[in-house]
């Protein structure tokens, strides 16, 4: 059974828009962003595409404070004490083996984004 498009009406209505989760047909789908013409004409993302993701957004603002409190030493340079340089390599090291991971994820949702409830 086919939907209607909740953008224009449409009785073709069988994609779904991955910031709002609205049932959109092709015409009303911007294809290089997947999302509808709506949401793409919007400066920010929605408040549901924040609400769904808002777990990930929060390990990943997990993991830097857990970083950051096992080398404090951005802290330390933060209120002005000299460091030697060569002490935030373990901090930059762990900085870049965490990003990996994410940036593998956002390549991921680009290409297949997740699918709505």
């Amino acid at each position: 059974m086919t939907k209607d498009c909740q953008i224009c009406g449409s009785r073709f209505g069988d994609l779904i828009c991955t910031y709002c989760t609205k049932s959109i047909c092709s015409s009303c789908l911007v294809q290089e962003k997947n999302r509808c013409i709506k949401c793409d004409r919007m400066k920010k993302p929605p408040y549901k595409f924040l609400k769904r993701n808002f777990p990930f957004i929060l390990l990943f603002v997990a993991f830097w404070f857990f970083t950051a409190g096992v080398y404090p030493f951005p802290y330390f340079i933060a209120i002005g004490k000299s460091l030697d340089p060569a002490i935030m390599q373990p901090i930059l090291i762990a900085s870049g083996l965490m990003a990996i991971p994410f940036t593998f994820l956002l390549v991921a949702w680009k290409k297949r984004p997740p699918t709505s409830r």
